[in-house]
């Protein structure tokens, strides 16, 4: 079986991940083209990149890319719903493919990045729609607070 040289991932496993990116992106009526496949395949779920980290990535596959190509892309795939943009209390956002509701509960003294079950999401969706009618779209969500160990700190 052909292997690729960084991270022997098959050759199989490859082209379909290609072709559903690309299905995902003329789902949402958006041209296939060399640079947004690539721009979408250097990002995944569970992975926080900034543009500049998708960047460095894309470069090494399209030599010469430009920098504003790359973060156009990525506005659009955002406004798209292709991907979450989210700032993690950094500053800076950071990109991650969207493959199901995603959530992360961030320490603000420590940073600390924890994954938010959807489940816990649920009673939050029927509480806002039964009180106000109105139906979220929580595909992605950010709590900030503190995380057990400096919540203990904190709070001796």
């Amino acid at each position: 079986m052909s292997r690729e040289r960084n991270g022997g991932t098959p050759l199989a496993e490859r082209t379909s991940a290609a072709k559903g990116l690309a299905d995902r992106l003329r789902r949402v009526g958006q041209r296939v083209t060399p640079q947004r496949l690539v721009i979408l395949g250097t990002l995944s779920p569970g992975a926080h990149l900034s543009a500049d980290d998708v960047f460095a990535r894309v470069e090494t596959h399209l030599p010469g890319v430009n920098r504003s190509t790359v973060y156009r892309t990525l506005e659009l795939f955002g406004d798209l719903g292709l991907i979450s943009v989210t700032d993690l209390g950094g500053g800076a956002r950071v990109f991650e493919l969207i493959d199901e509701p995603h959530h992360h509960l961030i320490c603000h003294r420590c940073g600390a990045i924890l994954e938010l079950d959807d489940a816990l999401v649920d009673p939050l969706r029927v509480a806002i729609r039964a009180r106000y009618g109105f139906v979220p779209a929580v595909d992605h969500l950010a709590l900030f607070g503190f995380c057990a160990a400096c919540a203990t700190a904190t709070n001796g």
